[in-house]
Order: C-alpha cells, then structure tokens, then sequence
C-alpha cells in the first residue's frame, strides 16, 4: 500500500468520520421505502445481487432515472441509497436502483457485464413499467466507473448498445483505475495491472450520443478530483456534449446528500435536462 496514494484515493482514509453519512442514508432509505410504492429485487440477469428496485412515479411515459451505487466495487448495496427516490420521484421521474455482485467474489470486469445487462434489460422493460425509452443514469464513486465503462466503446460484450443512455450523470468517479493497485481496498477487489487498462475508460472512445454530466465534491482530495476533471476533458475531446461541475465544499459523501430532496442541486439539474 501507498500512504500518499491512499489518502488521495480512499474516502473512508480522506473522509475523516463517514458513519453519520452513511446513519442519515440509512434513515432517508428507510423513509423512501415506506413512503414510496415500488417493487423490490427484480432480477435482471444471473448472480446474487443482480437485482433492482423500481419506484414507479404514477405518470405513463415518464423517463426512467437508474442509480447505480458506488462502494469500491466491493461493498454497500441499493437500499442504502433509496432516499434517491425521494428526490427523484416529485421531478416526474421513475426510479430505478441497481445492485450488483461485489468483490473478490467477481472480478470488476464482471460487475461491467453486470450493469451492461441490467441497463440493457431496464431498457426492454420500458413498454411493461411504463417509463419512455431512453435512459438517464447516474453512477457515484465505483458506480461512475461502472457507467463510464458500459458506455465506453470496448468493443468488449459489457459495451452497451447505442441509445440504451440518453444522459449520464457520474459522480465523483475513477476512471483511470491505476491508483487502485496502490490502495489497501485491492485486497478486496484484486484488481491486476493486466486489468488496469482494460477497465479504464479513460483509455477509450465515448459515444459522442451520449450527453454526460460529470460532477466532483470541492473538499474531495486534490488526486479524486483530478480522476473527473480529466474525464471530462477526455470526454469533450472525443466529441462528446459534456458539462464538468466543482460542488463547492463537498466531500465524496455530502455530495450525494443533494439527492434528498427534489430542491438538490441534482435533481434540479436533471429536472432542467427533462425541460429542454
């Protein structure tokens, strides 16, 4: 492990105290599920934790908002993140909140698969749950990683097809996945140096279709920031329509808090984005 690397590059190390984020998440989910009606654990492809849960907001033909979670690939799980739904909802959209297998259970380039058939099977649904075809998508920490590279033109079977994302939204994450060896989480998510280019998508195309918001907390460390500031600018040389937010004083965890109610800063750009 690499001190100087690991204060850069994991938030628990950089965040000094993280569980009242994580207390308050739990408590706004335990809020959405009891408010909100919704399906829990469809499956959408074989594995554990291949599932999502879906809020329908009551209006036919309404977009569909897919979350996908972060946690280092190795950790967390949907329902800690439901308060989405909160927010998410009274902005006319419908809700959808991935799960995924975690490592060292599969491998990161697994997961990738994982959340390519997800979103492609999402998109199969529309006509069934109701939603219109098109999705947006946000991904936070690992979950960005994992947007940006379905997306990314691999070439690979985790690439997703064309105009299955209308927009991305990618918080807050790693896209070239070098530091990663450096860190003491790759006990957990042993991810190789043979793996590093593959699954960095910095190290690819973009579909140019795509529109691509990439957000970043101003308090995250110098290293985090950096990983999104030259995303989006691999993101605007390849073409791409792409926005790139600094939210002043925010860390890798008060960040996702402007997903609890519909005034956040998030979902009130996502609701700008349905009106133009």
């Amino acid at each position: 492990m690499n001190e100087a690397v690991e204060r850069e590059f994991n938030p628990r190390v950089s965040v000094p105290d993280t569980e009242p984020y994580i207390k308050r998440g739990a408590e706004q989910s335990a809020k959405a599920y009891a408010t909100h009606e919704h399906q829990s654990d469809l499956s959408y492809a074989p594995g554990d934790l291949t599932t999502l849960d879906y809020f329908p907001c009551g209006q036919p033909g309404r977009p569909l908002f897919v979350f996908i979670h972060g946690g280092f690939w190795r950790g967390r799980d949907k329902k800690d993140f439901a308060y989405v739904a909160n927010s998410m909802l009274p902005t006319g959209c419908n809700v959808a909140l991935m799960n995924y297998d975690l490592c060292p259970t599969v491998t990161v380039t697994q997961i990738t698969q994982q959340i390519r058939d997800g979103l492609v099977w999402l998109s199969s649904q529309a006509t069934k749950l109701g939603f219109k075809s098109g999705l947006l998508v946000a991904g936070h920490s690992a979950g960005a990683h994992l947007l940006a590279m379905t997306l990314a033109k691999t070439g690979q079977s985790y690439q997703l097809p064309d105009q299955v994302v209308n927009k991305a939204y990618l918080i807050s994450g790693i896209y070239d996945c070098s530091p990663v060896l450096e860190i003491s989480v790759n006990e957990e998510i042993r991810m190789t140096e043979q793996e590093v280019p593959l699954m960095s998508p910095i190290r690819f195309a973009m579909p140019a279709g795509v529109q691509y918001e990439v957000l970043a907390g101003g308090a995250e460390p110098a290293g985090w920031v950096k990983q999104s500031t030259d995303f989006a600018e691999h993101l605007h040389r390849h073409g791409c329509n792409v926005n790139m937010q600094l939210r002043p004083g925010l860390n890798h965890y008060s960040i996702l808090q402007e997903f609890e109610t519909s005034d956040g800063y998030l979902p009130q750009l996502i609701q700008r984005d349905l009106k133009a």
